[in-house]
């Protein structure tokens, strides 16, 4: 089967950009993350070389692509939430204002296959923790640091796939300082629980409040939270890819603080694949590994219930 031929749910931007929206159960996007498979993509990581920076002149030469203006012509600490989500297309679902040679060489790379992988297997574990959720119980997912929030929506996809029910009621509340991948992911939810959407009968909302993990005192109040509602929070490729210790260890406290949330999400791997995207990448990451996330989460009372190994990166369900 041709990957490029499958039917997928589009989504579209304000300005008018047409994007897929990516669902880890359809081949378009499912990644091979068998062993095998994982520890050849590490060593590829592992012992490529770094990369020469842009430099003004070779921009005045070679005019830059769309997604790469996004991932480097920025004075952001973080990679953008839609640049983020581009990523994890794939080669073969790539829009137009996307396709060049040079972004499909990118999304064919080792990173951009981590990144996929790091996605599938967020959303496999955090649908794992919905499972005992009965169908019409109402579910809140508290994507933090999370962009277009498109782990919280595969979670909720898996979950009714599962289930074998897509009458669930959820919301997905994405907590970001910024909010350039609100509208995509916003545009996403309305579009999969359109009738004959992916989830049609379910009852999907959207939201996002402005929030830095440096300050988690705020968190409680940023969920947005209604009484009755399962909560399971999650950070893919943020939290604990970038915070310091203590923004790890305050936000698992506000958490645990709310009530008995889980937490799924990704560390980057103490190995070399790891320690070589640390240092090739233009962010401030940190590689602590899967070690190193249990050492901080049982400090505050949490354990890693379930992990997957990744390429660069481990995902992992914390619980009490």
């Amino acid at each position: 089967m041709n990957p490029s031929n499958v039917p997928m749910t589009i989504a579209m931007l304000p300005d008018g950009t047409r994007l897929p929206v990516i669902d880890t159960t359809n081949a378009a996007f499912r990644v091979d993350d068998n062993p095998a498979a994982l520890a050849n993509w590490r060593t590829q990581i592992a012992d490529a070389p770094a990369s020469r920076p842009r430099t003004a002149a070779t921009e005045s030469l070679v005019p830059m692509p769309d997604l790469l203006r996004r991932m480097f012509a920025t004075s952001s600490p973080f990679l953008d939430g839609l640049a983020t989500y581009i990523l994890k297309l794939g080669p073969n679902a790539l829009p137009g204002a996307f396709d060049t040679e040079i972004e499909r060489r990118l999304m064919s790379s080792p990173n951009a296959f981590s990144l996929r992988v790091r996605l599938q297997q967020v959303a496999n574990l955090m649908a794992s923790a919905l499972s005992d959720v009965a169908g019409d119980h109402p579910i809140r997912l508290i994507s933090i640091g999370g962009g277009t929030g498109i782990e919280a929506v595969n979670a909720i996809i898996v979950h009714a796939s599962a289930s074998a029910t897509m009458g669930c009621r959820f919301t997905i509340q994405v907590l970001d300082l910024e909010d350039d991948g609100v509208p995509f992911g916003r545009a996403a939810v309305a579009a999969l629980i359109r009738p004959g959407g992916r989830l049609a009968g379910a009852v999907g909302d959207f939201g996002h409040a402005r929030y830095t993990w440096e300050k988690p005192e705020h968190l409680a109040s940023a969920t947005g939270r209604v009484d009755g509602e399962f909560l399971l929070a999650s950070s893919e490729g943020a939290l604990f890819e970038y915070a310091s210790d203590d923004a790890i260890l305050g936000n698992l406290r506000a958490l645990r603080a709310i009530g008995d949330i889980g937490v799924a999400g990704s560390v980057i791997r103490d190995d070399g694949a790891g320690q070589a995207m640390v240092a090739h990448s233009p962010f401030p990451l940190h590689a602590r590994g899967l070690r190193g996330l249990s050492r901080l989460a049982r400090r505050v009372g949490y354990r890693v219930a379930a992990a997957k190994e990744g390429v660069a990166t481990d995902q992992f369900l914390l619980a009490f």
